[in-house]
């Protein structure tokens, strides 16, 4: 009997623009958290802020990546 497979992490650079109640929006992810991570950085050569981005890590499974996006743009509303 074979395991199931274990999900490989996703990492996600999520983005908002800091006015009040702009939602977290996805913007880029890969498998490789370094990648993301430069993409990252990226955005802040080019003058966003730290607070203004945020990587987070979830399976490959786009509804596991929305159901993130939603719990944090759910916990601004609070």
């Amino acid at each position: 009997m074979s395991r199931p497979k274990k999900p490989r992490p996703y990492y996600s650079l999520l983005t908002r623009d800091g006015s009040p109640g702009c939602p977290w929006a996805i913007e880029f992810g890969d498998y490789d958290l370094d990648t993301v991570k430069d993409e990252r950085d990226d955005y802040r050569d080019r003058g966003w802020k730290a607070s203004e981005l945020k990587i987070i890590t979830t399976t490959d499974e786009q509804a596991d990546i929305n159901r993130a996006v939603f719990e944090l743009n759910e916990a601004l509303r609070k």
